[in-house]
Order: C-alpha cells, then sequence, then structure tokens
C-alpha cells in the first residue's frame, strides 16, 4: 500500500473504492551525539508503511525535511522555513485532492513541524471543507507517552527522546552496530524558546534537550512502535 512502490493504474484503481491518504512527513535534523539525522522522518514513514497496511490505507512518499531552522547549526541538518513548509503541505494535499482524495492522515516525527501544519491546516480547510484532516504526533499518544514515563522519566527529554531513538534503534538496528560512545555535556532542562541556530548550539551543545539516549534499546522501540501503530490505526479507522 506504498504509492511509491505502485503504478498510476493501480493508484486510480485504490481511488474507486477509496479516498484516503497516509503522508509521513518529518525532518532532517541532528539528534545528537548517538541518534540518527534521519531519525523524524524514517520513524514516521516507518510508522506510516505499517499503519497502512494494518488498515489496507495508501501511503504517500514521505516528506523527508521540515522546519529545523534552530538545527542549523549542526552539520547534516536540513531546513525549510516556516512558510515555505506551509506551501509545500498544502501543495501535496492540493495535488492528491485534484486526483480524487479526499481524507488525509498526516504521521509527524518532528515537533517543529506542528504549528506550520496546523497553520497549513487552516489554510486548507478554509476553502475545502469537504476534505478531513488529521494529524498524528505520534510521540504524543497517550499509550506511547504512558510507556515512556513509565520507563524513562524525565530522562526522556525533549529531543533526541529515548523514545525516538529506540524506535530508530529497532527499525534501523545496521546503523548502530558501530557508534560511538559519548561523555555527554550537562543538561539543561528551561531555556528561552525560540532560538536561533547559534543560540541552539550553545545552549545543547551536543544536540540533545533534557535527554538521557543511553536509556534507549531496540526492546523498548519495538514495544513503542507497536503502541504507535496500534493506536494510529485504530483511531484512523474510525474516521
Amino acid at each position: 500500500m506504498e504509492i511509491y512502490l505502485m503504478t498510476w493504474p493501480e493508484v486510480e484503481s485504490y481511488l474507486k473504492n477509496k479516498k484516503h491518504l497516509i503522508l509521513p512527513v518529518g525532518s532532517t535534523e541532528q539528534h545528537g551525539p548517538t541518534g540518527l539525522i534521519g531519525t523524524d522522518f524514517l520513524t514516521a514513514w516507518d510508522l506510516a508503511k505499517a499503519v497502512g497496511k494494518k488498515t489496507s490505507t495508501l501511503v504517500a512518499s514521505p516528506l523527508c525535511y521540515g522546519m529545523a531552522l534552530h538545527h542549523m547549526a549542526f552539520p547534516g541538518s536540513g531546513a525549510l522555513k516556516p512558510s515555505t513548509y506551509i506551501q509545500v503541505v498544502k501543495e501535496i494535499i492540493q495535488g492528491y485532492a485534484d486526483q480524487g482524495f479526499r481524507h488525509f492522515s498526516l504521521i509527524n516525527g518532528h515537533g517543529g513541524n506542528i504549528p506550520s501544519l496546523q497553520a497549513a491546516f487552516s489554510e486548507i480547510l478554509s476553502s475545502n471543507q469537504d476534505y478531513t484532516l488529521q494529524l498524528f504526533n505520534w510521540w504524543h499518544l497517550s499509550s506511547v507517552t504512558d510507556y515512556e514515563q513509565k520507563n524513562f522519566g524525565d530522562a526522556n527529554g525533549f529531543h533526541a527522546t529515548c523514545g525516538e531513538i529506540s524506535v530508530t534503534m529497532t527499525c534501523y538496528p545496521q546503523a548502530y552496530e558501530k557508534k560511538k560512545t559519548f561523555e555527554f555535556f550537562p543538561t539543561v532542562k528551561k531555556t528561552a524558546w525560540p532560538l536561533s541556530p547559534g543560540q541552539f548550539r550553545k545552549t545543547f551543545p551536543d544536540g540533545r534537550m533534557g535527554s538521557d539516549p543511553r536509556l534507549a534499546s531496540a526492546q523498548h522501540g519495538q514495544v513503542i512502535f507497536e503502541r504507535a501503530v496500534d493506536e494510529i490505526s485504530q483511531r484512523l479507522m474510525e474516521t
């Protein structure tokens, strides 16, 4: 059920019976000294594929870049301005809507995208009231937060979290086979926001925000992944 592995006649056939599309969105940005730069779009994409399979819903290609300007002082990060991101999301959804899709479920892997996604949704719905739009920020799901609070507590942090790194460990174990261990900088729990790229790196020198990724594991990631897939699938099928 992945659109990028199908032909256009197959998609046309799908649309005769179903108008629902899952769009994974994330970011390409640093995730501390141990996390993968692709964490945010990889987690969203893998969850989307699993949800699509479970619910027989078509999955679009992932939007791998997001609103991550504050991470740009870390090599490897990429970002779109909020105005650009809003326009990109609107045009992707409108393009698919013009083909006949009417129900859009976005699975998001990056907190910095949320304000822009909400703005894009508002603009879309102001002129297209026959569309339905859902936003799933997977790390906010109750089944996920309950598990993370029980197993990580405050050490989960806010960025490069134990939870998201655990999910990439279970989905991409080969990427962690030769990762080095690091001495982490002291944790900064509170700061003013927003921050410029330079301010962010000065405040969070190794890229983490309050997390202790040494607690992450593939075993935790498997549980979190399954919980997220189950909860998103249930809510998606209720629409």
